[in-house]
């Protein structure tokens, strides 16, 4: 070797010494900040749900957010496994179940901070759950499946229309009257307890709610793609459109006393006031609510009376007010 390759190759190594010594040290203040926040952007929130002050929030990842202070301060847990957590209700004893992708049912008391699973014996493909007035649970999910338990999931009995769609919603709005809905604008109706089921004239344009919301008997609505919301008077013999104000997907629909809220893809919110005297001529608005939500929002919850819950996709949180 000459002396000008050496001489190259030593200042090589001593150029790779400098490098090294001089590399600025790693700084993981930020990354440290983000992971100690309660939502994460990863986060896909699917459900919420609320006990009196606590509020609960699920999603992918086992994510359980909750706050037992009406939404002023938020706790993140994961749960283990780290399931797909799709879905969430609250039953007559206060207390929160969650259903995961993975078939299991996932148990906690009214502080939403203690959780223990279940598993759910079925071929079926599970798609979301309700807790009946007397306790007992359902899940509905594929092949148009009704799952019921009436000792907290520890057994099962399972019935199906015999049609091969998903039911997207099971609703009861008395310990007898309940209502599901699915793909195929499929609308069943049950009035002794979920013994049995039938089926109802279909939604116009075998539409596929995302949700469903029964006031009682008589009303209800339905709401999907395309900012498509329908209501029925008569029980699910008929159904007509009504104009939302927006082409947004939307994907949840609940009721807190005289008002309505929809919420759903782009942070859309809507509310409408709903006439007692008559129904169907209820007229929807977009809430302003100003929140820094760029995507979906599937979740939304009443808290108190002029509040509203919603959760979504990149971690979105927000209690937003609604009485403007």
């Amino acid at each position: 070797m000459g002396k000008i390759e050496k001489h190259a190759r030593y200042l090589s190594v001593m150029l790779m010494i400098c490098l090294i010594g001089c590399e600025a040290p790693l700084v993981l203040d930020r990354v440290n900040s983000q992971n100690a926040k309660p939502t994460q952007r990863a986060d896909l929130l699917q459900a919420a749900a609320a006990l009196q002050h606590t509020l609960v929030a699920v999603g992918s990842g086992g994510a359980v957010i909750t706050s037992t202070d009406r939404g002023e301060n938020w706790e993140r847990q994961v749960l283990d496994g780290k399931p797909f957590l799709m879905a969430l209700t609250t039953c007559p004893d206060e207390s929160f179940v969650a259903l995961d992708y993975a078939k299991m049912l996932w148990f906690s008391d009214a502080e939403g901070k203690a959780w223990h699973s279940q598993p759910i014996e079925t071929i079926e493909t599970v798609q979301t759950l309700s807790c009946d007035p007397r306790g007992n649970l359902w899940v509905v999910g594929s092949f148009s499946s009704i799952l019921h338990s009436t000792d907290r999931g520890v057994t099962w009995t399972e019935s199906s229309l015999d049609e091969d769609l998903h039911f997207t919603s099971i609703q009861f709005i008395d310990d007898d009257t309940a209502f599901l809905t699915g793909e195929f604008g499929v609308v069943a109706k049950s009035i002794d307890g979920g013994q049995t089921w039938e089926q109802l004239q279909p939604l116009p344009d075998d539409f596929y709610p995302q949700d469903a919301f029964f006031a009682d008997q008589h009303v209800g609505w339905v709401v999907g793609l395309a900012g498509t919301i329908m209501i029925t008077t008569d029980g699910g013999a008929s159904w007509q459109l009504q104009d939302s104000g927006t082409s947004a997907p939307l994907y949840s629909i609940t009721k807190n006393g005289s008002k309505l809220y929809v919420v759903g893809g782009n942070g859309t919110v809507l509310q409408s006031l709903v006439n007692s005297r008559n129904p169907g001529k209820n007229s929807w608005s977009a809430v302003d609510h100003q929140a820094p939500i760029r995507f979906y929002l599937r979740g939304a919850v009443p808290v108190g009376d002029t509040h509203l819950l919603v959760a979504g996709g990149a971690g979105a949180l927000f209690v937003i007010p609604t009485d403007s």
